[in-house]
């Protein structure tokens, strides 16, 4: 009986996740390969994005990675000033 419950968990785990990975990607149009980095500013904690090309984009850490700059601003980020 034990090993049954487990399973349940399981599934409900698994289909849980599926589901939150299914509605951060519909916004995007369910993109593989994201180019947008979302990065936390260390004196202040703002959310800036950084787009490929841009100043900073390739010394960024990205805590957040987005496939578009829309789904970037839906998360509370604003674009990086260079």
């Amino acid at each position: 009986m034990g090993t049954k419950k487990n399973i349940v968990s399981l599934l409900l785990i698994l289909l849980t996740l599926l589901f939150l990975t299914s509605c951060n990607n519909s916004a995007s149009g369910n993109c593989n390969d994201p180019q947008i980095k979302g990065n936390l500013t260390t004196y202040n904690g703002e959310k800036i994005y950084h787009v490929p090309g841009g100043q900073f984009y390739e010394v960024t850490d990205a805590e957040e990675m987005f496939c578009s700059e829309e789904e970037a601003e839906e998360a509370g980020y604003r674009r990086s000033l260079r």
